[in-house]
Formats: structure tokens, sequence, C-alpha cells
């Protein structure tokens, strides 16, 4: 009984992300181009929206970290919800920039437990074992339900226009979201029976990772966590270049189409590697994991810089930037997991969470200014090898300085009797 609940959990976790980020957030740069021609502004102007979403959820997650361990998971995923798929939705009636601005807030409020915390918290809680796995498969339908979503939402912008396109996938996500939330998400599986084992374990009572069970305060306030967010900072900023891709195609002179052909191979690509990449960690390790994908993602900058030379080119660099891209999902939670343990994980992987969006904040327009201010993608290219280079070096530092039960001061002080 306890295995098919989990199995709807995940299945509904899996609409729920599959619409949320593979139905908007992984749509809206298709909207860049098209958008700032008709509104007569600048790429990077107009990509200020997705900066402005990035700091609302660095400063929301820590909130929604705590709210998701209160609440009914029902009700919070139905009202990020409306926050997310209306505010998407709303872009089609806008006619300035300021709007996009403007509903930035509520959308990034909404994504923020969509995206980045619902399924990493609720695979936790119902899949204690093979949690890589699970988090592979279910990022893997999210990449899928994006390399469909995907051409279908340039072939609307380029028939119907980008107003009608926002209208579909916003609604289109609002009701999919609402209706799993509401027949297939539970809370925690301990709720209804706390003494039974199996799939239905709490992350804690199923075990820590090997004795390692820091609180929240000691983990947050040691190197390795600084050291982790820097990791996390450089992969998202490596990883964010995504957005730009429908962009840096048609600087290359091929199509709306051949671009979201590209998007889609991106997909399929994550969608690959997101098993992959959770078998690998399942059984490696999460360290050499890393180092392995961040070698891959360096390839894929490399083809980029020479994508002039023929679609295939492009196209395969983007199908190697996707594998490399869904890693970052798989290997935060486990990392925080093998950093932390299961103790305050909840809290401790929504502030980890805050990684993605500060690289966001100002590399996502950053490099639609680059691009505004050259005319060229090199530069951009040249600096997403700078940043894969610092992610390398801030996993090796981390890992190193990670606190253990054994090793931190601050620990056993905490776990001192008064």
């Amino acid at each position: 009984m306890k295995r098919r609940q989990a199995l709807w959990v995940l299945t509904g976790v899996i609409l729920i992300r599959g619409f949320a980020a593979g139905g908007i957030n992984m749509t809206a740069s298709l909207f860049i181009a098209p958008v700032s021609q008709e509104l007569g502004v600048g790429v990077g102007t107009l990509s200020l929206y997705f900066s402005i979403m990035s700091v609302v959820t660095v400063l929301w997650l820590p909130w929604a970290g705590r709210l998701i361990d209160r609440c009914p998971v029902r009700l919070l995923a139905l009202a990020a919800a409306a926050l997310q798929g209306l505010s998407f939705a709303g872009f089609g009636l806008l006619d300035h920039v300021s709007g996009w601005y403007l509903l930035a807030i509520p959308q990034a409020m909404g994504a923020a437990i969509l995206v980045s915390l619902l399924g990493p918290i609720l695979i936790n809680r119902w899949f204690p074992q093979n949690t890589g796995l699970i988090l592979g498969i279910q990022m893997a339908f999210v990449w899928l339900f994006a390399a469909v979503l995907q051409p279908v939402i340039s072939k609307m912008i380029e028939t119907g226009g980008w107003r009608g396109a926002y209208f579909f996938a916003g609604l289109a996500a609002f009701f999919a979201v609402a209706a799993a939330a509401l027949l297939l998400l539970r809370d925690r599986p301990a709720a209804e029976d706390p003494a039974e084992p199996g799939v239905g374990q709490t992350a804690s009572a199923a075990g820590g990772t090997g004795g390692v069970e820091i609180p929240e305060k000691t983990a947050t306030h040691s190197a390795s966590f600084v050291l982790l967010l820097l990791f996390m900072v450089a992969m998202t900023g490596a990883a964010v270049f995504t957005q730009h891709i429908p962009t840096y195609g048609g600087l290359l002179g091929y199509s709306l189409g051949q671009a979201g052909l590209a998007m889609s191979l991106a997909s399929l690509g994550s969608a690959i590697g997101s098993i992959a990449i959770g078998l690998v960690c399942d059984r490696i390790g999460g360290l050499k994991t890393c180092y392995g994908i961040i070698a891959l993602w360096l390839l894929a900058v490399a083809g980029f810089l020479f994508s002039r030379t023929g679609f295939a080119v492009f196209a395969a660099s983007a199908f190697l930037h996707g594998v490399a891209s869904s890693s970052i999902a798989v290997l935060a939670p486990i990392l925080t997991l093998t950093f932390y343990g299961k103790m305050d994980y909840e809290k401790i992987y929504a502030k980890v969470s805050m990684g993605a969006p500060l690289a966001s904040i100002l590399l996502v327009p950053a490099y639609g200014f680059i691009y505004d201010a050259t005319g060229s993608y090199s530069a951009v290219l040249v600096l997403l090898a700078v940043l894969l280079g610092s992610a390398s070096l801030g996993i090796m530092l981390g890992w190193r300085m990670r606190c253990t039960a054994a090793e931190c001061p601050a620990w056993r002080k905490a776990k001192r009797p008064l």
C-alpha cells in the first residue's frame, strides 16, 4: 500500500514539475527575441525580468522551505500554481517591459515551490532508498515534457504570435498542476503510520548518511556550505546559458524552428542525463560525478564556439549542454544529504537552492548585455569556461572541508546537554 502511494506521489511530482518547469521555465527563453523586437527593447533589458525572479527566489526560498515543512503540500502546490501559471499567462496582456518586471514577483514565488523544492523534498520523504535514481527519473520526465512543449510553443509563436502562446502555456500549466496537486500529492507517509517501515519511512527514520547529521545553523555557517553554494552558483551560471540558445542560434543564421529543435535536443539530453547521473551518483558518489559533468560541459562549450561550421555542431552542443545542465537538479539534493545528513535537510536544501537564483540574478541579463554590446556570444562562452573551472575548485575544496559528526567542534557543542 505504501509503495503504491509513493508511486502516486512520484507521478504527481512528475506532472507538476513537468508543466511548471518544462511548460513554463524552459519555454520562457523562446519568447525573448520576438517580444523584445515587438516592444522595441534590447534582449538584455527584457531579460532583466529573469534577474528580478531570481532576487525574489533568493529572498523567498528560506521561507518557502519552512512553509513546505509546515503546510499541507496540496494547498501549497495549488497556491503556487496560481502564482506561477496565471502570472505567466498574464504576460500575454502586456505592452510595456515594466509589466514583466512586476509579474516576475508572483511567478518566482510559485516557481520556487513547484520547481525548486517540491520534487526533491517529497522524493526524500517517500523514497529514502536509491534517492539519486528516483531524482533522475523525475528530472528525466521534466526534460521530456520540455522536449515536447518547446517545439509546440515555438510553432505557436511563429503562427499565432507570442501573446496567444503565453496564454496557452500559463493556463495549461495552472490547470495541470492544480489537478495533479489535488489528486495525487500526499505530505509524508509517517503522518499515517509512523511505525510502518519501507518506502513510507521519513528521511530521518530511514537513517542518515554515514552518521553525518549536522544542524542547520552549524551547516549554513560552515566553510563547506559557502563552497557548496559557490559550486551551485557556478554550475547554474553555465546552465542558464540555455535561455540564450535560441538567440545564439539566430545570430548564427539558424531559423526559430531550428533553434526550437536545438532546445528540444537539449531537453532530450537532459532527460537522458538525469537518469544516467542519478545512477552514477548512487554508484560512485557525488564528487567523481561532478568532475565528469564539468569535463563534459567544457566539451559542449567548445562545440558552441565552432557552431558556425554547421547546424549539426550547434545541435550536438545543445544536446551535451542539456546533459550537463540536468546534473544540477540531481547533484544539489544528493550533495546536501552527503555533506550534512537528513537532520535539517529541508531547511538546508532550501538554502543550498539559493545558489541557482543567485547565478541568474546577474548572469542571465549579463549574457544578454554582452551580446547587445558586442553582437557576439564569444565572450559569454569564455565566461562559461571560467565558471566551470570555479565549480570544479568549489566542489573540490568544499568536499575536503565538509563537517562530520566526529570532526566538527560546533556540532559537538550543539549536541552537549545543557
